[in-house]
């Protein structure tokens, strides 16, 4: 088997594992390779949490985006790192729960 990237008609890159011998052209067909489906993500909450950190951190303006680079980038990465974390485990522990339950 061996993964193949492909673009969606909808702009979004796919990954797809298929036979060795397969041209590349069957990888919409193959086994995809995804992360969790970020349509999962309450991104009202993400909204939230974004406006409330740029609250804490002072940052209203242009000006203090140009000052406080760093914060803004910190201010991202924690609000968006934890939802998307979030995500990872609950579509493990979901799998890990299915397969249990297939085992029985």
């Amino acid at each position: 088997m061996r993964e193949v990237a492909w673009m969606d008609r909808h702009g979004y890159k796919r990954v797809s594992l298929i036979r060795d011998d397969d041209p590349d052209d069957m990888a919409e067909q193959g086994i995809p390779l995804e992360p969790p489906n970020v349509d999962k993500i309450n991104w009202e909450e993400v909204k939230r949490d974004l406006h409330n950190a740029l609250i804490d951190q002072r940052m209203f303006g242009w000006q203090d985006v140009q000052r406080a680079q760093n914060a803004l980038t910190g201010i991202l990465v924690r609000v968006l790192k934890r939802k998307l974390v979030l995500l990872y485990r609950q579509e493990f522990q979901e799998v890990k729960e299915h397969a249990q339950h297939g085992s029985n």
